[in-house]
């Protein structure tokens, strides 16, 4: 089972040219466009239909989050984008309702074990993620990885306490909610 050890921070966009520096290239744009779907009686999705150019990432995860940290257990997998319309039908058919929309822009990197990406999400605004794989979802066991993910947060100069720790989906609910 693949976990990924995140997380996220709320950041800007002129943090692009400093990732470009740390990680010795040039991020690459990044547009991803999310459904998240549920049954209409759920409080929470149970997974995700994503765009991302010529692509679909349909995903299940289940989250765990602790003070900014999320420690995921991820189910996925790849389809043509062409199919997009026909998998929404068919999540339907099978009696989920579309729960929520994320729209997310900006530029994704790596640098050694970690994915980075600096994205405009919208209506939320710019934030920093990152996110290193794992085989375990037991926090002392990733703790040379969460080390690493907070050293880097540290060397393009957010600290913690620019950690975010509620989901994009929970903003986005609570902004809707005013």
């Amino acid at each position: 089972m693949a976990y990924e050890v995140e997380i996220k921070a709320h950041a800007y966009p002129e943090l692009k040219e400093v990732l470009d520096r740390f990680c010795s290239a040039e991020g690459h744009a990044v547009d991803k466009d999310d459904i998240y779907f549920a049954f209409p009686t759920d409080t929470a999705p149970k997974f995700r239909i994503r765009t991302c150019g010529d692509e679909l990432l349909i995903t299940a995860k289940r989250n765990h989050r602790e003070n900014g940290l999320e420690c995921n257990e991820e189910l996925e997998f790849s389809h043509s984008a062409k199919d997009k319309d026909v998998m929404i039908k068919m999540a339907h058919m099978l009696g989920y309702v579309e729960f929520l929309r994320k729209q997310k822009k900006g530029y994704e990197w790596h640098y050694k074990d970690v994915h980075i990406e600096l994205l405009n999400v919208k209506t939320l605004g710019w934030f920093l993620e990152m996110e290193i794989m794992s085989d375990t979802d037991d926090k002392e066991k990733n703790l040379d990885k969460i080390l690493l993910l907070y050293s880097i947060l540290n060397s393009v100069g957010l600290c913690s306490c620019d950690v975010e720790s509620k989901s994009y989906q929970q903003m986005l609910k609570e902004q809707k909610e005013k």
